[in-house]
């Protein structure tokens, strides 16, 4: 009796034992692969995760995934613009330049994409194996225990793939990346240098992002029927409630993009001026009508041989003197078309360098006057300043 009391506890044990471990590891098959789960519950989407409040009211907003970047602490980030309303198909309207763990973006990103599938209709489904490896998962292989988790895709960080990590929380990249682990992460896909409105109608056919067939069930059926748990934009919402700051360096970091966003549909004329580079707009641009007005003023002063001279040297140099207005305004106006255009670099080189001559233009017609002054002063004469014919500049 003891013995058969004995052993069926035993049994009772052994089913316990294999039920614990049963919720942490996984086996294949062929009994050679084995994960668990560190890191953060992934299973908090409707009672979590989700849980805000909106700050805006997303219906005319769009955002810009622009690269996925690793930082100096090896942490994976999307890199993203947002754009509030009037954005144009992200051309203006800029609210900043952001970057939110890939693990949040891609959650966020991929509850957007099956919300509007299941509104709108169309083919788009991620595999939930897929959606658990954001998270850092332990792997066996051949032997070999590690730890992986989706990252960044290497060299052109316009995709992710999974990465193998020495310790569990996923910090110290593994030394050797070529693993042949045999698990797919293709359906966690992220439309990056690509405009996407934070909320899309039926009857604005953008439902983009191309179509998604790849298998595998609705992560977050599960929550459908939560209304407090709902948005209208899953990824905006996310991406704006959980973003970080993107510093000079991210934002270096993330304007390595292989293509332009005026062949995805994005903006062709670059990312819009700040503040403070409208401040120094303005600034470079009045600097440079008062020193075209004072230049002007010097040139009235010159003497009728200063004057001669300044037009022998214009002559010269083969411009007509009647062209010169139209040489000043159509500088001007190239100018104003690379601010339009947003082209700083040149918008910069251009109106410095306009400044600069117009500067020392003032500057020698000023040192002119003055020399022909102290030399008349000193002879205690005067000369007469030049008064231009309208014949010779007809």
């Amino acid at each position: 009796m003891k013995i058969k009391y004995f052993s069926r506890q035993l049994l009772l044990f052994a089913a316990a034992f294999t039920l614990v471990l049963s919720e942490d590891w996984n086996y294949d098959e062929n009994g050679e692969q084995a994960e668990n789960q560190y890191g953060e519950n992934q299973d908090d989407d409707g009672m979590g995760f989700f849980n805000y409040n909106d700050e805006y009211d997303w219906s005319e907003y769009a955002m810009y995934p622009k690269k996925c970047i690793t930082d100096s602490d090896g942490i994976d980030y999307v890199v993203f613009d947002m754009y509030g309303e009037g954005h144009n198909q992200c051309k203006k309207k800029s609210m900043g330049t952001y970057k939110a763990t890939v693990q949040y973006f891609v959650k966020a990103y991929v509850k957007q994409k099956t919300q509007e599938a299941e509104k709108y209709g169309g083919d788009y489904a991620v595999d939930d194996e897929s959606i658990n490896f954001l998270y850092c998962q332990q792997y066996a292989y051949n032997n070999n225990y590690f730890f992986v988790q989706v990252g960044c895709r290497d060299n052109s960080g316009l995709g992710f793939q999974l990465h193998t990590y020495t310790d569990q929380y996923c910090n110290e990249r593994s030394t050797s990346q070529n693993y042949n682990l045999g698990i797919d992460v293709s359906s966690l896909m992220v439309a990056f240098e690509y405009c996407k409105d934070c909320v899309v109608s039926s009857n604005n056919g953008n439902y983009n992002n191309g179509n998604y067939n790849n298998g595998g069930g609705n992560y977050y059926n599960a929550y459908q029927d939560q209304e407090w748990v709902k948005h209208e934009s899953p990824l905006c919402g996310a991406a704006w409630n959980y973003k970080e700051s993107c510093n000079r360096s991210c934002k270096r970091a993330a304007k390595g993009s292989s293509s332009s966003k005026s062949s995805s549909g994005g903006d062709f004329f670059g990312e819009p001026f700040s503040g403070i580079g409208k401040f120094f707009l303005w600034v470079m641009g009045s600097t440079a009508v008062f020193f075209l007005l004072a230049g002007l003023a010097q040139r009235k002063k010159l003497s009728k041989s200063d004057a001669v001279l300044e037009d022998a040297a214009i002559k010269s140099a083969g411009i007509d003197k009647k062209f010169i207005p139209r040489i000043i305004i159509s500088y001007a106006c190239f100018i104003i078309f690379l601010i339009l255009f947003k082209r700083k670099i040149l918008t910069w080189f251009f109106l410095t360098g306009g400044n600069i001559g117009l500067l020392w233009y003032y500057c020698h017609l000023r040192g002119r006057n003055e020399e022909n002054s102290e030399k008349l002063a000193s002879i205690g004469g005067d000369y007469e300043a030049h008064k231009p014919e309208a014949a010779s500049i007809s």
